[in-house]
């Protein structure tokens, strides 16, 4: 349990420091092809980041689990307050606004493929990390299946 907690409390601090990065280079640099391609790098990257801490660190699939909900500790606390700020007082346009932080690496998904967000995205993009890194542990013990 030690283990996954370090592990978790890594992976957390590692999505928190990417989300900050980007929400900050989303703000300042505007929008257009070269900030489109570096903010996919970013994407990329802060998925890769949840995958590699699934592979490089023998968990078992409880420990996976529990670390990926760790990682994704900024965007389950984010979205109290925007499910708060949707359902109860009735305002989805600040709901959404809380979570940029949190979905501030994902932009160039947003920009590219979705023109609508709502908070549901928040948890379709947690669920996504947590599925990362547990697929990033099945991938680590298939290989050590795999090496002779």
């Amino acid at each position: 349990m030690q283990k996954s907690f370090d592990v978790g409390q890594k992976l957390f601090f590692d999505v928190l420091i990417i989300c900050l990065v980007s929400f900050i280079y989303f703000k300042i640099v505007p929008m257009n092809k070269i900030t489109l391609f570096i903010g996919i790098l970013i994407c990329v990257f802060y998925f890769g980041v949840n995958f590699y801490t699934g592979y490089k660190y023998n968990l078992t699939t409880t420990e996976a689990l529990f670390v990926g909900i760790m990682g994704c500790g900024l965007g389950i606390f984010l979205s109290f307050f925007a499910v708060y700020t949707n359902f109860i007082l009735q305002t989805p346009v600040r709901a959404i606004w809380i979570t940029i932080p949190y979905l501030a690496p994902t932009t160039p998904i947003i920009e590219l493929f979705i023109k609508d967000i709502s908070i549901l995205y928040v948890f379709q993009l947690m669920f996504i990390n947590i599925l990362l890194v547990i697929f990033g542990s099945f991938s680590r013990k298939i290989m050590n299946k795999l090496a002779p």
